[in-house]
């Protein structure tokens, strides 16, 4: 057996990594240095390990931090508000209730924690805590809030889904504010019992919120009433109830998201997979060299975006039947945590402290090649590129520019006006 190489690094904040950990932080801290990399996707700076996000109100985004905090981002002039909810651990998910359940006029937000607790907080001043949900035993892994009505789910490491009903008036959070104290709320139901192992992802159906869907370490998937929290009883051969068990992926899912149609899930296995949600069987997999750590599909646009553990963004074409990578976009430099969409817009979060937003038509329609970089920093990267050649004194063309064919993805005429219709809902969102 190898012994790993030592580590003789000078840098305190080394000695306690392998030689091939240090070899790994000083690329990424390269990379961190690239000036394309830096502009790409006009990133947010949270100055904390970003683990998941929600946007609201169009121009603001809760975000779950590992540095133990979750605060609010304001997208549009790229700052995080001071205030932030503390929790006694990593922040793992947030969400947002509703527009129209509020205390003194502010949306409320939740964030899920390492503490095994759940708090509710209000967007506009996150230091003050209204309620906390008590009841997991281990890590809350992610929480999800219904649409329209007081409801939040959580999923945790201790193998179990909570649902929990919030007061029906708002203002009843507030009972507490004179002592001090924070409500604390006990779950409305608890399903156990099925998963066999931590839950890492919950999903309602994107139409009638009527459905719940949850993933985990067990590598399947199951489905639930999102108001009593029975399962969902099964179509075709299996009348028992819904599930996809484990056998597609072998490990880890992730992150579910669901379509009209579709339900997309994210593997440790290295593959994205999109799966009937009739007859639950695997329509389309997307296979990756790494971890897959996020998924997005995009149905407006015929296509399904993938995240990562590298911190690769992937844009797969999936409307002409065989799934084909169309863009590449290198800008993160750690592992993406999170994918989601707003209108054409849609954002990713990362372990390298970053929200980025990318135009998800430019995107589309980049005749530029494989490896997506704006008009406005191509001049950039040429630049940065002709200098890396002076100094190293190699001549050769840039390796990936060469590698790229712009001719391999770009859009014909039909594929043109094709997408210009389906964009159109997107641009009256």
């Amino acid at each position: 057996m190898s012994i790993p190489a030592a580590n003789i690094s000078s840098d305190r904040r080394h000695f306690f990594m392998s030689s091939a950990q240090l070899e790994a932080l000083e690329k990424r801290e390269e990379l961190e240095r690239d000036p394309v990399r830096q502009k790409l996707g006009d990133p947010l700076r949270t100055g904390g390990r970003i683990l998941g996000f929600e946007l609201f109100d169009n121009d603001k985004a809760a975000l779950a931090l590992g540095n133990h905090l979750a605060r609010v981002a304001d997208l549009e002039t790229k700052s995080c508000s001071k205030p932030a909810t503390k929790h006694a651990g990593p922040v793992t998910s947030v969400a947002v209730l509703d527009r129209s359940y509020t205390v003194d006029g502010s949306r409320i937000a939740l964030s899920a924690s390492w503490d095994k607790t759940v708090r509710l907080w209000p967007v506009d001043n996150a230091r003050h805590t209204l309620a906390v949900l008590v009841g997991h035993s281990d890590f809350v892994k992610c929480v999800v809030a219904h649409p329209s009505l007081p409801l939040v789910y959580t999923g945790s490491a201790d193998k179990t889904i909570m649902i929990w009903k919030l007061p029906e008036l708002a203002d009843t959070l507030t009972t507490n504010r004179d002592e001090g104290s924070p409500m604390e709320l006990r779950p409305f139901k608890t399903i156990k019992g099925q998963h066999t192992g931590q839950i890492h992802a919950l999903c309602l159906d994107s139409i009638t919120a009527s459905v719940l869907y949850s993933s985990g370490s067990d590598a399947s998937v199951r489905a639930w009433d999102a108001q009593t929290g029975d399962a969902l009883p099964g179509k075709g051969d299996r009348l028992d109830e819904w599930y996809i068990p484990r056998g597609q992926h072998k490990t880890n899912i992730v992150d579910i998201k669901v379509t009209e149609t579709e339900l997309w899930t994210a593997s440790a296995d290295g593959t994205a997979v999109g799966w009937d949600l009739e007859t639950q069987s695997a329509d389309m997999v997307l296979s990756h060299k790494s971890d897959v750590t996020a998924v997005l599909p995009i149905p407006q646009a015929g296509v399904v975006v993938t995240g990562t553990h590298n911190g690769d963004i992937y844009v797969w074409r999936t409307s002409a039947g065989s799934p084909e990578i169309i863009r590449e976009i290198h800008a993160h430099t750690d592992d993406i945590t999170c994918l989601k969409a707003a209108g054409r817009m849609f954002y990713s979060a990362s372990l390298d402290e970053t929200l980025r937003v990318w135009d998800i038509m430019d995107v589309v329609k980049f005749q530029g090649g494989l490896d997506y970089i704006p008009p406005e920093l191509a001049e950039l990267k040429s630049n940065t590129n002709a200098d890396r050649v002076e100094v190293s004194g190699n001549k050769n063309q840039d390796k990936s520019n060469s590698n790229n064919n712009p001719s391999s993805s770009a859009l014909t005429e039909e594929e043109e006006r094709e997408l210009a219709e389906l964009m159109s809902d997107l641009d009256d969102m």
